[in-house]
């Protein structure tokens, strides 16, 4: 009977008393095929757009898939696949392609089940029939690195520990990101928004929407240059126009006083005739006091027309940072 073939590494499987006088040949490809599972080596050229199946032959030991690391070359003019055997194994690939194109590997005829290598990096994969996994996306637990990690790509993470000095390309802010910074230029990775509507402004807390300018006179020609000398007092000058309205005093408004009253008695209209005096006679009464000398006030309404104070602006050197607005870029 003929002899049969391992699935995954496509082993002769010789039958017995089967393969006379060359049972060592063939036991020698099936080990040189073992060796290239485990070891071999293979730079191949996918250059192009067209999609890319490695070869897979029969104890063969110069079959691509057979290899253990496989290094993919060239200029790539479009997204391309390269298939690989649908069966389990594992590789060591190599995108050393150039373009700006995708290389996805997947198993023959499971090409949603692919993965992309990205280029210029290395990556260990394995296939377990209909799909490829990519150890290095997802898939490992805590990573500890003697010495320097170069990544090529994208690292996404939920959180960093440490304090991160020694990080490069890494940046919280998105591109378009204005702050403001204490310092003479703006930082590596940002540029310095020298608008006119920002020069020599102060800052405005706002509780709707921010980011706008306004006003016309600047911080230093205003309120500094007024604040910063000390004027001399000045004399007051002007008039004041009005009326005053009409009082009238009560008694006990009037200051304490008497009233000299003058009259005769005797004969005559409304004469008044005493026993034992003479028919007309002279006659000076003394009223009694009265009147309180309280006070009284006069109401009073008017204009000013013009007037001038005695002021004094002390000198006033406001202390101030001077800082600057820059962007993400």
């Amino acid at each position: 009977m003929a002899s049969t073939y391992s699935d995954r590494l496509k082993l002769e499987l010789m039958e017995t008393g089967a393969n006379a006088n060359t049972w060592g040949n063939n036991t020698n490809t099936n080990l040189e095929t073992l060796d290239a599972f485990s070891a071999g080596y293979l730079s191949k050229s996918v250059a192009g757009s067209a999609n890319v199946t490695l070869t897979s032959n029969n104890a063969d030991p110069t079959a691509e898939s057979s290899n253990k690391v496989i290094e993919f070359t060239g200029t790539l003019t479009g997204n391309i696949y390269v298939f690989i055997p649908a069966v389990e194994s594992n590789y060591i690939f190599f995108n050393n392609t150039s373009g700006a194109f995708s290389l996805t590997v997947a198993p023959t005829g499971h090409a949603a089940n692919g993965v992309a290598i990205v280029q210029g990096s290395h990556t260990v994969q394995y296939c377990t029939g209909d799909t490829v996994v990519d150890l290095f996306a997802n898939s490992l637990g805590n990573l500890s690195v003697k010495n320097n990690v170069n990544v090529v790509g994208t690292v996404n993470a939920t959180s960093y520990v440490g304090n991160g000095a020694g990080l490069t390309g890494v940046d919280p802010f998105t591109s378009g990101t204005k702050m403001v910074f204490y310092q003479a230029s703006a930082p590596t990775g940002w540029t310095q928004d020298t608008a006119t509507a920002l020069s020599n402004t102060v800052m405005s807390v706002v509780t709707g929407t921010g980011g706008g300018t306004g006003g016309t006179t600047s911080y230093f020609s205003s309120f500094l240059a007024t604040t910063n000398k000390s004027a001399p007092a000045q004399p007051v000058s002007g008039s004041v126009s009005g009326t005053v309205g009409g009082t009238t005093l009560s008694t006990p408004q009037i200051p304490s006083h008497t009233h000299t009253v003058v009259g005769s008695i005797g004969s005559g209209n409304g004469s008044v005739l005493k026993s034992g005096s003479p028919p007309e006679q002279n006659l000076t009464q003394i009223s009694g006091a009265t009147g309180g000398g309280g006070s009284h006030s006069h109401p009073f309404s008017g204009s000013l027309s013009s007037a001038t104070a005695d002021v004094t602006i002390p000198a006033a050197d406001v202390k101030y940072a001077n800082v600057i607005i820059a962007t993400k870029d």
